[in-house]
């Protein structure tokens, strides 16, 4: 097993820093809080030693300045918790670097696809366990007449752990218009882009379900759906129970 990646959490209040630092969701994710700040000199000085990979902060000026922080932390990798009031403006987090900004209190669902960008992102391309298996099944049941595109579809869809791949978003990776690559996509493989990709959601919806740790509506968060609902009748629609039902079973 790989030892965890350090992480420097930068929080002024000491109640939500020691919260924060407790989750078990680090450990779940392969991290470690290894150092904890609580103003911006403090955090500065933690960032200087190089002893952490990932760099979780809480914009809470005067406090603390994670614009400041970016602009100070060489390039590394950094997920940035915002107020709520400060969501017009959580591009310029992005413009400094940010790997992730999430709006304040994060949900543990919001926090854990955060992480998993930034562990893709340290780690190269290694896909979790259950998103790796779903991918395989996925791309099984797919026949694709061009070998490089399929080459580059199945690096698309291993790069995107914690997101959610639209239809327009896979067709700027493929250096094509949307219609272009619609078109392409179904001459290719006999089927939309949409229903591929759903398809491969509801595969990785069965590994998360049976894994048996999140619940329904994490499971839902975390692939990427706007409702559960919306999740539910697709779920159910593929395998025909529903997320609660393929979970007990």
């Amino acid at each position: 097993m790989s030892a965890p990646i350090n992480v420097l959490l930068v929080e002024s209040d000491n109640v939500k820093l020691k919260r924060y630092a407790s989750m078990s969701l680090w450990k779940e994710l392969g991290f470690r809080v290894a150092v904890t700040a609580s103003s911006t000199i403090e955090a500065l000085a933690a960032i200087e030693k190089g002893e952490c990979s990932l760099l979780v902060t809480v914009s809470r000026p005067p406090e603390v300045n994670a614009r400041m922080l970016l602009d100070n932390s060489g390039g590394m990798t950094a997920i940035v918790i915002v107020p709520r009031t400060e969501g017009e403006s959580i591009g310029r987090y992005f413009a400094l670097g940010a790997c992730d900004v999430i709006a304040e209190p994060p949900s543990r669902t919001r926090l854990r696809q955060a992480l998993m960008k930034a562990h893709r992102r340290l780690v190269s391309s290694h896909p979790g366990e259950e998103y790796r298996r779903a991918a395989e099944r996925a791309f099984a049941a797919l026949n694709v007449s061009d070998a490089l595109f399929a080459q580059k579809l199945r690096a698309l869809i291993d790069r995107s752990e914690g997101e959610a791949v639209t239809t327009g978003a896979a067709a700027e990776y493929f250096s094509f218009n949307r219609d272009y690559f619609g078109k392409l996509f179904k001459q290719e493989t006999g089927m939309t882009f949409n229903s591929f990709y759903n398809g491969f959601r509801m595969e990785y919806a069965k590994e998360l379900l049976s894994a048996g740790t999140l619940r329904v509506r994490e499971v839902s968060e975390i692939l990427g759906f706007s409702s559960v609902d919306h999740f539910t009748v697709l779920f159910r629609r593929q395998t025909g129970v529903t997320p609660s039902g393929y979970r007990r079973r």
